[in-house]
Parts: structure tokens; sequence; C-alpha cells
């Protein structure tokens, strides 16, 4: 879920808190409570879609985009150390 939020970012494009629900691969309930649960951290806000007012929309803050990018650095940094291995 939060690198799906991380992607549409950089894309500049808002994913509908119905489709990030179908992408987490739970159930809806689990995955409004993840959303809920960041939304309370300050990483993303919902808010009705402008274009289709029965929709809302999910748009990532800075705070989940900086804390997005640390993780992905960490993870580039550990496969450097770790060298690629294909077995």
């Amino acid at each position: 879920m939060v690198l799906e939020l991380y992607v549409a970012a950089r894309e500049r494009r808002h994913i509908a808190v119905s489709r990030l629900c179908d992408l987490s691969g739970g159930s809806t309930t689990t995955a409004l409570r993840h959303i809920e649960a960041l939304e309370a951290l300050g990483y993303l806000i919902r808010k009705t879609d402008p274009e289709d007012g029965r929709r809302l929309i999910v748009s990532t803050l800075p705070p989940l985009l900086d804390a997005a990018e640390q993780w992905l650095d960490l993870q580039i940094a550990e496969f450097r150390i770790q060298g690629y291995r294909s077995d």
C-alpha cells in the first residue's frame, strides 16, 4: 500500500480509496483501518474527488514520501552490500 502511494505521488496522481483497498491484498475493512492510521499519523489525506463527488481519493503527504525514500535507500544499500545473487 505504501509503495503504491509513493509511486502515485511521484507520478503526480491520486488513488481512489477503493482502488487502494483492492491493491492492499487484504480485506476492505483492514485496508481502511490502515488508511485511517496513516491519515492519523499525518502521512496522507483523504478528500472528495473533484471529478466524481461520490469517490474519495488519497493524497500522500511529505512525511510518508520521506519515510518511503529512506526505506528504499536502505533496501538499495543492503542490495549493494549483499551483491546480486541469482541463486
